[in-house]
């Protein structure tokens, strides 16, 4: 039987053709008496025959015979056969072969001197290509000719399997990855990168990319790549800054019988104290989209304004003709601080609520300090005297909260 292995060779054994017998005759055994003289011819009639048949059938046995090259996947022995065709020849030496298998030539070809006969072994074949999977059958010796014989795409394409590496009898399965254009978005900035990876974490690493643990990757890492596919990497960064913040003071207000209603007096200065505040800021592709406090440290407690209030009543003043002139303390106050609290120094200014003029009097207040008319038509001096009139008679506390203006 042949072996697929090139040193193991079969071949019939040959007669020897050539018979000589030079021995004397041989005495009777036994004591028998020796054949009579006239017998002797017989015997060497017969010798001849026997000769002759012999030497006939050493003759057909070497005329029936031919050598032939024998190669089973790729491994080549000649063989001496009588086999009249290939197919006697694999019955012959025991080879089976299948309908997948490759016999050249068929086994219906008559075998002649020097003839070769190849014999090669279907072997299973599994081809994924970008992820679509095809199962062949192939009797190519090795995997780039039967990937070529498949019409794999392998130019330019990563492929699992070296190309010249021998396919098996047990077959193999081989991953192709055909090159793509990709666009890689790195934190805003844009590329276009060949590639040949299965995956979309096998193409960062190969584009040298470094996604963070706060970056965010869309798609996943294990996404295939795709033709003209996108992978986009937002660069998220996270910081904290401290800054510095002013706690505003609160103001206390006491009441005090001395002072009179309408008079204020600090008693203690507010004094604005200071924190330290910690915000986590959040960068997106370097650009600041959020920020949060995420902790306060007091490092300076506020001082607390505290304000006397006067609630004694003031004197009653007699009643001011329309040319009386106010006079007394009123004269050295502040009236045109007032005057910018009340109407932005505006004597034409007028409140829908109903005030008027450079100290917004109603009409009736207007009335009572000896004024005529619409305050806000009176001149300046006029609409100054009759304010301060009313200072005399009631004290800042008409102004209850631009008041305090006169004193500063």
């Amino acid at each position: 039987m042949l072996s697929t292995t090139p040193d193991h060779i079969e071949t019939t054994p040959r007669p020897d053709i050539e018979i000589r017998d030079d021995r004397p005759p041989m005495p009777p055994a036994n004591g028998e008496t020796p054949s009579p003289p006239g017998s002797r011819p017989v015997f060497l009639v017969a010798l001849a025959v026997a000769l002759a048949a012999m030497l006939a059938a050493a003759v057909w046995y070497l005329t029936s015979s031919v050598t032939v090259d024998v190669s089973v996947d790729g491994a080549s022995q000649p063989i001496e056969t009588r086999a009249d065709t290939v197919g006697d020849l694999l019955a012959d030496q025991g080879i089976v072969v299948g309908v997948d298998d490759s016999v050249v030539p068929s086994p219906e070809t008559e075998l002649t001197e020097g003839a070769g006969v190849e014999i090669r072994y279907a072997r299973p074949l599994t081809v994924t290509v970008d992820g679509v999977e095809t199962v062949h059958t192939s009797t190519e010796l090795t995997v780039g000719a039967a990937l070529a014989a498949v019409g794999a795409p392998v130019d330019g394409a990563a492929v699992s399997v070296p190309l010249d590496q021998e396919l098996p009898r047990s077959g193999a399965a081989v991953v192709i990855v055909t090159p793509k254009s990709v666009t890689l978005d790195d934190g805003g900035r844009t590329r276009t990168v060949t590639s040949t990876d299965a995956t979309v974490g096998e193409f960062l690493a190969s584009a040298g990319v470094t996604v963070g643990d706060s970056d965010r990757l869309v798609p996943s890492p294990d996404a295939p790549v795709t033709k003209a596919m996108t992978v986009t990497v937002t660069r998220i960064r996270v910081e904290a800054e401290v800054r510095p913040e002013p706690i505003a003071h609160g103001t206390t207000e006491r009441d005090d019988a001395e002072l009179t209603v309408g008079t204020r007096r600090t008693e203690t200065e507010g004094v604005d104290g200071s924190k330290d505040v910690t915000y986590e800021l959040t960068y997106t592709n370097d650009e600041l989209t959020s920020e949060e406090v995420i902790e306060s440290v007091v490092t300076s407690e506020p001082v607390t304004e505290v304000v006397r209030v006067g609630t004694k009543p003031a004197p009653v003043q007699p009643s001011a003709s329309p040319g009386a002139s106010a006079g007394g303390a009123a004269g050295g106050l502040n009236w045109a601080a007032l005057a910018q609290c009340e109407s932005s120094g505006n004597p034409r200014a007028v409140n829908p609520a109903g005030y008027y003029g450079l100290y917004q009097f109603s009409l009736s207040t207007w009335a009572s300090v000896g004024g005529s008319g619409n305050p806000a038509d009176a001149s300046v001096a006029e609409q100054t005297n009759r304010a301060q009139i009313l200072y005399n008679r009631a004290g800042a506390g008409q102004w209850p909260h631009c008041g305090k203006y006169l004193f500063g």
